[in-house]
């Protein structure tokens, strides 16, 4: 079924605010709760912004205009930007798409520290991570102080075929970054992960 014949099929009983909202988001990264994979090229691309910062609250409120919908308001202190515009402390909206996330703020109450992949802003003031849980990265540091960053699928799948991906474009990686690309799923050295991030962002349009 083509996508114009699906949402005119939606349209008999999805509520015209839904259904604009779920418009809003890329077609290849958000399918109701659910997702496509996606790598880290991918993520880099669809991403607005890209910060790394600490979680200060994240509280459940309805939406300021349409007070049927669940919301979670995030406050991030910002750490790092990677990619596009932000303030020190950053405030964003997320549609709760699940009644079973509303206890944990969808998966940010005391969340700590976390790397962020950030679509754009809707015409609603929403906004997710790029592929839900694939692009909120918890950082994490073991006993002897190294830090690394895993996503809500343990990082599987994150780097497939990302460095023969951006070859062509002449992207280098230094051999800890690529040691990183070469891991099929675990944890991800933080400095090698925005390393990686940093050089496709230089290609990134």
């Amino acid at each position: 079924m083509s996508k114009r014949a699906f949402l005119a099929l939606a349209t008999s009983w999805i509520p015209p605010l839904l259904l604009a909202f779920v418009a809003c988001y890329p077609a290849s990264g958000q399918a109701g709760p659910h997702t496509a994979p996606v790598d880290l090229a991918q993520l880099v691309q669809s991403a607005q912004v890209i910060v790394r910062g600490q979680v200060l609250s994240a509280k459940i409120e309805p939406h300021p205009q349409f007070p049927n919908l669940r919301t979670v308001v995030v406050t991030l202190s910002v750490t790092k930007l990677l990619k596009g515009d932000a303030k020190p402390t950053l405030v964003f909206r997320q549609y709760i798409w699940d009644f079973n996330d509303v206890p944990s703020a969808a998966g940010y109450l005391k969340a700590g520290e976390l790397l962020l992949f950030l679509n754009p802003v809707s015409t609603y003031g929403l906004t997710s991570p790029v592929g839900l849980d694939q692009g909120r990265f918890r950082v994490l540091s073991d006993d002897k102080g190294n830090r690394y960053a895993l996503n809500g699928r343990g990082n599987l799948g994150l780097f497939a075929q990302v460095a023969a991906k951006t070859e062509p474009h002449g992207i280098t990686f230094s051999k800890q970054a690529m040691a990183m690309l070469a891991k099929p799923a675990g944890k991800a050295p933080l400095s090698s992960l925005e390393e990686a991030i940093q050089a496709l962002i230089s290609v990134s349009p």
